[in-house]
């Protein structure tokens, strides 16, 4: 392969020249693109991408970990599978995992299970040092479409079957798709492009597989479910951890019609570009949201703390010249009545707060205000 230019990036990963990297032919023969540019655009995503790393990765370990990657799970299982028209929401995923009251032999349910099943290896394959080769995806898909193909030589193989993609409302065909006889070498041509960008940033590389693998459709059912999931793989292997934490499909279900144009206009540019913006772009909006949804849960554990709450509430006592105890429960809202009683019968014990009146009618007041 003709050398390239590189170059390290802030980010992570390099910056190469993709001019002289048209060493696919297989790729070449079916109009694939795999070349892009690191335009302005993917530069900020991946830079917005880098600014949510400190914060997440601050979490690792810590007490909100566990509750952080099974909300992460949840919603990777729900939104992937809504993808591909999967009518269950977080609480029917949560509840099917959980085996409460389901009907194991509804199709829905399976594909969580499955889902569930096929997140669970790829955290074996994310701590093998082997090499990523098609048998992986192959076992992959083959837990993802377990007792779903009726077919069951399509099941954990490439496909040996001709599959066109179709407008599931007019059931046109919307694109031809490789014939089976070539999907060997587009498959050689896929991971041919894995090595030549060992060094490319993980993102990068993550989203232009994600692609290509699409594009190349090895499997009669369950791709877009196992190459979102070979991303996911991809960024672990590729030291990204907080892609545990980031669930990027709770953004690709609610912009799917983006996802799916995305697609169709690489083929039209000829470039890699429109789907590794948008797959940046959905990563770096849910990494976002991950951050306000665990800032909420840090809000809530220290609720749930008696030092934090009657500061907090010593914090109230200071904006309101007399308040009750009602006042305080609206701040309160998921702590029990009386819990907060105690905080401000301590804080009165404790000489911060002073009680004014009895019972019922009582009020309290912050003692700076009795001086």
């Amino acid at each position: 392969m003709a050398d390239k230019f590189t170059r390290h990036l802030a980010f992570g990963g390099q910056m190469a020249d993709n001019k002289n990297m048209s060493e696919y032919p297989s790729l070449n023969q079916h109009k694939i693109p795999h070349e892009f540019t690191y335009t302005d655009k993917l530069i900020k995503l991946l830079m917005r991408i880098a600014e949510t790393k400190p914060y997440l990765e601050e979490y690792l370990g810590k007490p909100l970990e566990v509750q952080l990657l099974r909300q992460a799970k949840i919603k990777a299982i729900t939104y992937s599978n809504q993808i591909e028209g999967n009518k269950l929401e977080i609480r029917g995923v949560t509840n099917a995992l959980e085996n409460k009251k389901i009907d194991k032999t509804d199709k829905d349910i399976i594909e969580v299970k499955n889902y569930s099943d096929a997140l669970d290896y790829i955290e074996v394959l994310a701590g093998e040092n082997t090499k990523l080769k098609t048998r992986d995806m192959c076992d992959i898909q083959k837990l993802i479409t377990k007792d779903l193909l009726s077919d069951k030589t399509q099941w954990g193989n490439v496909r040996t079957i001709k599959v066109d993609i179709v407008d599931d409302t007019t059931k046109k065909k919307i694109d031809d798709l490789p014939e089976p006889h070539f999907l060997n070498e587009l498959l050689e041509d896929l991971w041919k492009w894995v090595d030549d960008n060992s060094e490319t940033n993980p993102f990068i590389k993550a989203f232009v597989f994600h692609y290509l693998a699409v594009a190349i459709h090895p499997f009669a059912d369950g791709n877009g479910r196992s190459m979102r999931l070979m991303q996911h793989l991809l960024l672990l292997r590729g030291g990204e951890e907080i892609a545990r934490f980031v669930p990027s499909e709770t953004t690709i279900m609610v912009t799917r019609d983006r996802y799916y144009s995305s697609i169709r206009q690489c083929k039209t540019l000829n470039s890699l570009n429109p789907i590794i913006e948008y797959l940046a772009e959905c990563f770096a909006i849910s990494a976002e949201q991950v951050i306000q949804d665990s800032k909420k849960l840090v809000k809530k554990s220290l609720d749930k703390k008696p030092e934090a709450r009657k500061q907090k509430i010593l914090s109230f006592a200071k904006q309101k010249r007399e308040f009750k105890t009602q006042d305080v429960l609206k701040v309160f809202p998921d702590v029990p009545q009386r819990t907060i009683e105690r905080d401000i019968q301590n804080l009165v014990k404790t000489k911060k707060l002073k009680a004014l009146g009895k019972n019922k009618n009582r009020s309290y007041k912050w003692m700076g205000f009795c001086k």
